[in-house]
């Protein structure tokens, strides 16, 4: 199929038809290109048509770096997992590869980039069949680099009986009911006047972990764009959930913490903290039992862990992995992607320390 490219800044009814999309996600929203441009990153679309019909969106962000133009999707740093294709219609794993060749091929001739990465959801599979399916030269006699990211997801759709009974016994459902009868609940924000209090005391609980992994954390963990995202997605595209209960003296105090995005194409696992002192009273197994439980009854679909960690295999998720796909208009950047990475991150670290906030 021929297509034809036009980059577009999306009005209301182009993101009525991006969110109306089977494929959508949050990060295809008008609501997370609002966050996005309060986190200063310059959102980038492309319609796709064919025989006049759009067929689709791209979706991402573009940047310069030194002498580069840079189009990613996601942006690194902001918390976004996944971007670049949105198609009105089920396509094909192939042909949205095939879409996306295409579609850096015009980005490249057109010069409106130099570098293109990619992280596609929809293009996700499992072990086995990222070697017998995607470690084949096809897609290398087309100019594409690709490596992966993997990650833990689960389907909150399934009954919830199911769910928990597939949770791990011994370190996961005894967590839960020792924390229940410790006096511990989970509050859910559902007032906007409750964000900025919120955010407060989660950076606190984010900023908790950090130090003991002795790590600065992602510029999306910055107290300024959590409360940019929280604002941004509420009421309808995010859940923000904070662990309470008595301590040893019987004073109430905030235990834990996490920001979940979700819509109906699924959710993912933004932001999570907690109090290394309370960590005996089991907060953050029923923290995310419950974010599962009110992830299932809105409908969230798929929940995106955002990784491997080794503690969550006790919510007996599924693996998957996800291609990563980097196009260069010369070759010798494709051997340079980690460097160009580092870049960037050094980037966005100065910006976010020598530029205000924008509100």
């Amino acid at each position: 199929m021929n297509y034809s490219f036009k980059s577009i800044i999306p009005d209301a009814s182009v993101w009525k038809l991006i969110e109306g999309s089977p494929e959508s996600m949050c990060f295809f929203s008008a609501d997370w290109a609002s966050y996005l441009g309060r986190m200063r990153r310059k959102l980038f679309v492309v319609e796709i048509s064919s025989e006049g019909v759009a067929r689709g969106y791209f979706v991402g962000v573009r940047s310069n770096l030194l002498f580069l133009r840079l189009v990613s999707a996601p942006s690194m740093g902001t918390g976004t997992y996944s971007q670049g294709l949105c198609m009105l219609d089920s396509y094909s794993q192939e042909e949205r590869v095939n879409i996306y060749v295409k579609l850096v091929t015009w980005l490249i001739n057109s010069k409106q980039a130099d570098y293109v990465q990619v992280c596609d959801w929809r293009l996700r599979t499992n072990s086995k069949e990222w070697i017998d399916n995607w470690n084949n030269p096809w897609l290398d006699k087309e100019g594409v680099y690709y490596t992966r990211r993997d990650t833990f997801c689960l389907d909150t759709l399934r009954p919830l009986d199911e769910l928990w009974a597939n949770l791990n016994y011994k370190s996961c459902k005894y967590a839960i009911n020792k924390a229940r009868k410790q006096g511990l609940y989970v509050k859910s924000v559902d007032c906007e006047a409750d964000i900025p209090a919120f955010v407060e005391q989660h950076h606190q609980h984010v900023q908790d972990v950090l130090k003991r992994k002795k790590n600065t954390g992602l510029p999306c963990q910055h107290k300024e764009y959590m409360l940019a995202l929280c604002q941004s997605l509420f009421p309808n595209r995010v859940l923000m959930l904070e662990v309470k209960g008595k301590d040893e003296f019987g004073q109430e105090q905030s235990m834990a913490s996490a920001i979940f995005t979700l819509d109906k194409g699924g959710s993912s696992y933004f932001t999570s903290g907690s109090f290394k002192q309370y960590m005996h009273y089991c907060p953050n197994e029923i923290l995310l039992w419950e974010a599962i439980v009110l992830l299932h009854n809105r409908g969230a679909g798929d929940l995106i862990f955002g990784g491997v960690a080794h503690y969550k295999k006790k919510f007996n998720p599924d693996y998957a992995v996800v291609p990563v796909m980097v196009f260069s208009r010369w070759k010798m950047l494709l051997g340079m992607r980690s460097k160009i990475k580092v870049l960037y991150e050094k980037a966005i670290h100065w910006a976010v320390r020598l530029n205000p906030f924008r509100k």
